[in-house]
């Protein structure tokens, strides 16, 4: 597609007109590129350190369902959100609400385009294309061009002053990533210590299909082709005609969700994709585990089940408020057991659990915590709970009922076979 050269005569006139010239490059890169470029998925690749030095920014086309489209700079994507900078501005789009998402060519490649369409005399074009550049981050390639620019004249004020300021900001960008790196490193550093494997993202999606309250269910999708195969190996089990079973797959998901239930299809369970936690791990992760429950803080800090001295009961503080951290914790808890063979956790009498009453003042636990060294961990051990009407006891024993009875078999094992046994370790007692 050709692309339109700037009117070297307007820009003369106003800088207003400098801006909607480039608006017109953007848009021309825009068109030629949305309908050639669209990634196998919609979800967003972590670009390489070579391919963010040379292409700046990635720029994408979100569609919504409504049919409504919006172009801007990919800044985040997950399961749950996509965020996008539209001048200057983030904001967040709900996954539920987009149809597609439809990248544009790599800017260098768009340079390319723009650049041959250009004379090496246009100075002016060219540092238009230079802004182009700058608001897209890829910096390298404008202050190439700039020495090019200034090559050609070399007194050339505003190439000057262009290029001071993107050779500083270069700096900055670098000194980012390199901090980036550093608390990488550190992170890395602090997970292979704890030791603690961490769930997969497939696991962690089986744990909250078993988790689904029914009445109060978290936001989900079932593809009509997990119904049709269920509909395939049990055809005694649905209408002859086929309008009733098409009357099914456009059905609700909660419906389909119902279905797979009642048909104890546990191997199409995996291919419901949970887009965000049940309503008993939002409270777990609020009311128990972080923010303001009591597990991170109180449990698991390096001085106590967090750390590499902790025993045979080892939680990991890495990240905690993530899904891997928050659900592998979950997992230590529910699957641990006293050495009398007593669990942590008593679904049938809650208010039993030795998981709250380890953290009770000894004088009035059924369960009271060991004697800790002091000259070891650093700090006498210190109770989270003075009594059973505290709050976050009571929030911990809610949760506790809150919770699928009787307690699934999840169908993988965990911790992975040859990795850290949570049932052994050092010689310390129970926790």
């Amino acid at each position: 597609m050709p692309v339109q050269r700037p009117n070297k005569q307007r820009l003369l006139f106003a800088p207003s007109l400098l801006a909607l010239s480039v608006c017109g490059i953007v848009l021309l890169g825009f068109t030629a590129s949305e309908q050639s470029h669209q990634p196998a998925g919609s979800d967003l690749g972590s670009q390489s350190e070579d391919s963010a030095k040379d292409s700046g920014v990635q720029e994408c086309v979100l569609t919504f369902s409504t049919g409504r489209k919006i172009t801007g700079i990919m800044m985040e994507s997950n399961d749950e959100n996509v965020v996008l900078r539209i001048n200057g501005i983030d904001t967040t789009y709900r996954r539920t609400r987009i149809d597609s998402i439809k990248f544009l060519a790599p800017v260098s490649e768009r340079f390319k385009e723009f650049r041959s369409a250009i004379p090496d005399s246009d100075i002016d074009s060219r540092l238009l294309l230079v802004d182009w550049l700058r608001d897209r981050r890829a910096y390298e390639l404008a202050i190439e061009e700039l020495d090019s620019i200034l090559e050609t004249e070399p007194t050339n004020p505003q190439a000057k002053i262009l290029k001071t300021w993107l050779e500083q900001h270069l700096k900055l960008a670098q000194n980012r990533v390199e901090r980036k790196k550093s608390s990488e490193r550190i992170r890395n550093l602090r997970r292979s210590q704890s030791n603690i494997p961490t769930l997969t993202k497939e696991q962690i999606n089986l744990i909250r299909i078993y988790e689904i309250d029914l009445t109060n269910p978290p936001r989900f999708k079932i593809h009509d082709e997990t119904i049709k195969e269920l509909m395939h190996r049990s055809p005694e089990s649905f209408p002859v005609d086929e309008r009733q079973r098409k009357a099914i797959l456009d059905g609700s998901d909660l419906d389909k969700l119902k279905l797979l239930f009642r048909h104890k299809a546990r191997d199409l369970y995996p291919q419901i994709q949970i887009l965000e936690d049940p309503a008993s791990f939002q409270d777990f992760k609020k009311n128990v585990l972080g923010q303001s429950g009591w597990v991170i803080n109180g449990c698991a800090t390096a001085r106590c089940h967090g750390g590499s001295d902790a025993g045979q009961f080892r939680l990991t503080s890495h990240n905690p408020n993530s899904s891997e951290s928050m659900y592998s914790n979950f997992l230590v808890l529910e699957q641990f057991e006293l050495r009398n063979g007593t669990p942590l956790i008593n679904y049938t009498d809650p208010e039993r659990s030795p998981l709250v009453h380890m953290g009770m003042v000894r004088s009035r636990s059924l369960y009271p915590h060991p004697t800790v060294d002091a000259v070891k961990f650093g700090r006498k051990w210190r109770p989270v709970f003075r009594t059973t009407t505290a709050m976050n006891f009571k929030r911990t024993i809610e949760w506790i009922r809150s919770l699928y009875t009787p307690r699934p078999d999840y169908g993988f094992e965990y911790p992975p076979e040859g990795e850290i046994n949570l049932d052994s370790g050092s010689s310390s007692p129970d926790p």
